[in-house]
Protein backbone atom coordinates (compact mmCIF):
# COMPACT_ATOMS: atom_id res chain seq x y z
CA UNK A 1 0.00 0.00 0.00
CA UNK A 2 1.16 3.51 -0.75
CA UNK A 3 0.68 6.55 1.45
CA UNK A 4 0.12 10.22 0.71
CA UNK A 5 1.75 12.72 3.06
CA UNK A 6 -0.55 15.58 4.06
CA UNK A 7 0.49 18.44 6.38
CA UNK A 8 -2.24 19.21 8.91
CA UNK A 9 -2.98 21.62 11.72
CA UNK A 10 -4.35 19.85 14.82
CA UNK A 11 -5.92 21.76 17.72
CA UNK A 12 -6.44 20.16 21.12
CA UNK A 13 -7.50 21.94 24.31
CA UNK A 14 -3.87 22.00 25.45
CA UNK A 15 -1.84 22.64 22.31
CA UNK A 16 -1.65 23.45 18.62
CA UNK A 17 0.29 20.95 16.53
CA UNK A 18 1.45 20.91 12.92
CA UNK A 19 2.39 17.51 11.55
CA UNK A 20 2.18 15.10 8.65
CA UNK A 21 -0.48 12.41 8.28
CA UNK A 22 0.35 9.41 6.14
CA UNK A 23 -3.00 8.66 4.49
CA UNK A 24 -3.32 5.23 2.82
CA UNK A 25 -3.96 5.26 -0.89
CA UNK A 26 -4.47 2.52 -3.42
CA UNK A 27 -5.41 2.40 -7.08
CA UNK A 28 -8.64 0.53 -6.29
CA UNK A 29 -10.08 2.88 -3.66
CA UNK A 30 -9.60 6.49 -2.66
CA UNK A 31 -9.99 7.22 1.02
CA UNK A 32 -10.96 10.82 1.75
CA UNK A 33 -8.96 12.53 4.48
CA UNK A 34 -12.13 13.08 6.50
CA UNK A 35 -13.01 9.36 6.27
CA UNK A 36 -9.51 8.41 7.33
CA UNK A 37 -9.65 10.72 10.36
CA UNK A 38 -13.14 9.57 11.34
CA UNK A 39 -12.22 5.87 11.29
CA UNK A 40 -12.91 5.20 14.97
CA UNK A 41 -11.25 1.79 14.93
CA UNK A 42 -8.15 3.75 15.98
CA UNK A 43 -7.81 5.69 19.20
CA UNK A 44 -4.78 7.71 18.14
CA UNK A 45 -3.86 9.79 15.12
CA UNK A 46 -0.20 9.29 14.20
CA UNK A 47 1.75 12.31 12.96
CA UNK A 48 5.34 12.66 11.79
CA UNK A 49 7.52 15.75 11.24
CA UNK A 50 5.75 17.43 14.17
CA UNK A 51 6.09 20.94 15.55
CA UNK A 52 4.32 22.20 18.68
CA UNK A 53 3.02 25.64 17.73
CA UNK A 54 1.19 27.01 20.79
CA UNK A 55 0.22 26.27 24.37
CA UNK A 56 2.75 23.51 24.97
CA UNK A 57 2.66 22.01 28.48
CA UNK A 58 4.84 18.90 28.56
CA UNK A 59 6.40 20.07 25.32
CA UNK A 60 7.32 23.69 24.77
CA UNK A 61 6.35 25.89 21.87
CA UNK A 62 8.75 25.30 18.99
CA UNK A 63 9.58 21.73 20.04
CA UNK A 64 9.99 19.41 17.09
CA UNK A 65 9.46 15.66 17.22
CA UNK A 66 9.89 13.00 14.53
CA UNK A 67 6.67 11.25 15.65
CA UNK A 68 3.73 11.69 18.03
CA UNK A 69 0.36 10.01 18.49
CA UNK A 70 -2.57 12.29 19.37
CA UNK A 71 -5.66 10.85 21.07
CA UNK A 72 -8.53 11.17 18.60
CA UNK A 73 -10.88 12.09 21.48
CA UNK A 74 -8.73 15.13 22.36
CA UNK A 75 -8.86 16.70 18.88
CA UNK A 76 -11.08 19.79 18.74
CA UNK A 77 -10.21 20.87 15.23
CA UNK A 78 -8.06 19.67 12.35
CA UNK A 79 -7.45 21.06 8.88
CA UNK A 80 -5.14 20.20 6.00
CA UNK A 81 -2.52 22.86 5.34
CA UNK A 82 -2.35 21.90 1.69
CA UNK A 83 -4.87 21.05 -0.98
CA UNK A 84 -6.36 17.58 -0.52
CA UNK A 85 -8.37 16.95 -3.66
CA UNK A 86 -9.57 13.58 -2.32
CA UNK A 87 -11.64 15.34 0.41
Amino acid sequence: MTYRKIRVLVETPERTIVGTIHKPESQDTQIRLSDYINDYSRQFLCLTEVEIKERGQQHRVGDKRPFIAVAIASICYMAPLEDDTSG
